[in-house]
């Protein structure tokens, strides 16, 4: 398959008041990504809630995702768990499906693995399956840092690793590892936005970012001008989003991943139950407050 690029969406799970998969709303979600013409869909990763979720619920969202997109846009999924034994489980499930790519993070828990056990993570994936396999480097995390000189040797070692999420992703971060993988073909997709006309211009690939989730056109439109080099359309958009990232972050720190329900539900998609635990909600008040300054 081409190499991912673009606007590619980390899909939230949205759960019913049991814990389980809500598929009525997550196929609404999907449908309004769509919509929004983003280049692809990722899911079950963090903020899709895999792992805090059983592997046939990872399993069904896969499905799910795949029904829905209708071979529209390429959908990833995230296969990464603390056992390979898991992870090669998924992994085979995501290419029996037809998923274009596989995310997979290291090992976490156990984040004394040395370099030869993440390693041999990846290439009992990589025996296993034949899809391509990017790195979701999260070290807040899994605990475990894919510096960029490590990236460079896992692409070394296995040769259908195509390229790396990072979590939060600055510019400088994203630099470092294009510079380091310079002359393979690795994509590097920071996991935020606030800085998407820069990275366009140094070569980063996209991004896979949750607020990207909840605003998709105003992304997808600044990728786009990026990309485009219409550097005033860019930086007008590109103020727009960090003003947005504010007000996320902002929220983020009040409730937690409840911020992100309640950012749905403004875009009118009402989901019942996200993240997967007990959290703190908004009352009516503060979802008029935010309202107002979104």
């Amino acid at each position: 398959m081409a190499s991912l690029s673009g606007t590619v969406i980390p899909m939230p799970t949205p759960f019913d008041e049991r814990g389980e998969v809500d598929e009525k709303v997550f196929r609404e979600i999907i449908d309004f990504e769509l919509r929004a013409n983003v280049d692809g869909l990722m899911v079950a990763g963090s903020y899709g809630q895999g792992p805090v979720m059983r592997p046939d619920q990872r399993m069904r969202v896969a499905e799910v995702a795949l029904e829905q997109v209708k071979g529209k846009l390429p959908v990833v999924v995230h296969v990464g768990a603390p056992d390979i034994q898991t992870v090669v489980l998924l992994a085979g499930h995501g290419a029996k499906i037809g998923a274009a790519a596989l995310l997979i993070v290291p090992p976490y828990y156990y984040t004394d693995h040395n370099e030869y056990e993440i390693i041999e993570h990846y290439k009992a994936v990589a025996r296993a399956v034949s899809l391509p396999i990017y790195i979701y480097n999260n070290k807040r995390y899994s605990g475990i840092d894919i510096t960029p000189d490590f990236a460079l040797r896992l692409v070394n070692e296995i040769r259908t690793i195509r390229g790396i999420k990072l979590a939060w992703g600055t510019l400088e971060e994203s630099s470092q590892y294009i510079t380091a993988l310079k002359g393979h073909d690795f994509g590097v997709f920071p996991g935020t936005v606030t800085d998407t006309a820069s990275g366009a211009e140094i070569g980063v690939r996209g991004t896979i970012a949750p607020m990207a989730s909840v605003f998709p056109e105003i992304c997808v439109q600044l990728w786009n001008a990026a990309v485009k080099k219409d550097r005033e359309r860019a930086t007008a958009l590109q103020e727009r989003v960090r003003k947005l990232y504010s007000v996320i972050s902002e929220l983020v720190k009040q409730v937690g991943r409840t911020a992100f329900k309640e950012l749905y539900r403004i875009r009118g998609i009402q989901m019942k139950m996200y993240p997967r635990w007990p959290a703190k909600q908004l009352d009516e008040k503060e979802r008029n407050e935010l309202k107002t300054r979104l």
